[in-house]
């Protein structure tokens, strides 16, 4: 009986009656969506898969070979779970993103931790040279100087 008054409705709702629809989506709406919290296990999302089901049901005709109640909780299986299944494999990406991020930022954070070591080794050497090659190895090497420039600086210093 219900199942007939289901598909009653529905097919009112083909023929252009707007309400017969609305009727429907009111008895199964928290239905549905309870279903889907279910499987989502978050209720905004719950919220959105519900509306996303009954505009499907809107868009697409309710297989012949199904009863409307069974034909709303196939498709809202189904939504849910391409949720699911969308979202695992955006949280995969994300997680493949961050690692490869914190692995690039480990190497960076380790090459200018070496980079400072071997300044302050190279300082620690250039202090026991005399002041005219300590200067220009501190500018070329340390300061990045090409050699022109230093030449410049120390001649015009000594």
């Amino acid at each position: 009986m219900e199942k007939d008054l289901d598909m009653k409705l529905y097919n009112e709702y083909l023929g252009g009656e707007k309400s017969a629809f609305e009727i429907l989506y009111n008895k199964y709406k928290d239905r549905i969506q309870y279903f889907i919290f279910n499987i989502v296990k978050d209720y905004e999302k719950a919220e959105d898969i519900t509306q996303e089901v009954f505009i499907y049901i809107l868009q697409n005709r309710v297989r012949e070979d199904c009863s409307f109640k069974y034909y709303l909780y196939l498709v809202a299986k189904s939504r849910a779970y391409n949720y699911i299944n969308t979202e695992k494999r955006r949280t995969e990406i994300n997680d493949k993103y961050f690692l490869l991020e914190f692995e690039q930022v480990q190497k960076d954070i380790s090459d200018i931790v070496m980079k400072k070591e071997t300044e302050k080794e190279v300082i620690k050497a250039i202090n026991m040279l005399d002041d005219k090659y300590r200067n220009a190895i501190y500018l070329i090497k340390i300061e990045e100087l090409s050699y022109r420039k230093t030449a410049e600086i120390i001649r015009t210093n000594y």
